[in-house]
């Protein structure tokens, strides 16, 4: 197979000197509003979350996934887990904004360590965009089988790094035009994903059941039902 090895991007997003997370939020939501919104659909869509379902998101960031989430199902709950406090304090902000406090619980953790969740206590596990950011996948999908009820459901949503030549061509030619000045995150974020076959082996260790790994030409997603 013709593609790069996988080149970890690493750490949590912070603030910095030169971007708060604050204006990163900002920039995310006007660049991938739409993306927003379609992994929503997508979540009810092709997990068919269950009446009152409690959700866990792994990697929440400023937290407009499950914020999109939370305003087409009114009768869901989240807690957000983020390995970033300032990240945390930005999706609190805003779901503050969108008036989802109720529904809603931002919390610093790493997904790799779930230690203070219990088990067997979430309907429903999703993550859009982070799992390039897992020091370690195979810990975090064992920590996601311990907290995930036996018939729980999951969606998350990646990058995927073995681009074919059309998504080479979408990075490189239209990338600027789609990601402007964060167009080097998006290829740092695409170099540190996984292929469609590397989840699929490592989900084969795990004790997750009835999973799928779907894949378009940018993109992978796992789901189980």
């Amino acid at each position: 197979m013709n593609f790069k090895p996988r080149v970890p991007e690493g750490g949590a997003i912070k603030d910095t000197d030169k971007m708060s997370m604050e204006e990163y939020s900002k920039i995310m939501t006007q660049r991938l509003k739409k993306e927003y919104i379609k992994f929503a659909e997508n979540v009810i869509k092709k997990v068919a979350p269950t009446k009152n379902s409690k959700v866990l998101e792994i990697g929440s960031g400023p937290g407009w996934a499950g914020i999109n989430l939370l305003k087409m199902r009114e009768d869901l709950y989240l807690d957000g887990l983020d390995a970033s406090e300032d990240m945390v304090r930005v999706a609190s902000r805003n779901a503050a904004d969108e008036k989802l406090l109720d529904r809603v619980n931002y919390f610093h953790g790493f997904g790799e360590d779930m230690n203070s969740l219990p088990n067997d206590e979430y309907d429903l596990v999703i993550s859009r965009d982070s799992m390039h950011h897992w020091d370690n996948p195979e810990l975090v999908f064992q920590e996601i089988s311990r907290v995930l009820k036996k018939d729980g459901r999951l969606y998350i949503h990646d990058s995927r790094r073995d681009l074919n030549i059309g998504g080479k061509i979408i990075v490189n030619i239209l990338g600027p035009i789609m990601a402007g000045s964060m167009l080097k995150y998006w290829k740092s974020s695409i170099d540190a994903s996984y292929t469609p076959e590397e989840i699929e082996n490592i989900l084969a260790k795990n004790d997750l059941d009835n999973w799928i790994v779907e894949a378009d030409l940018m993109d992978l997603s796992i789901q189980k039902h």
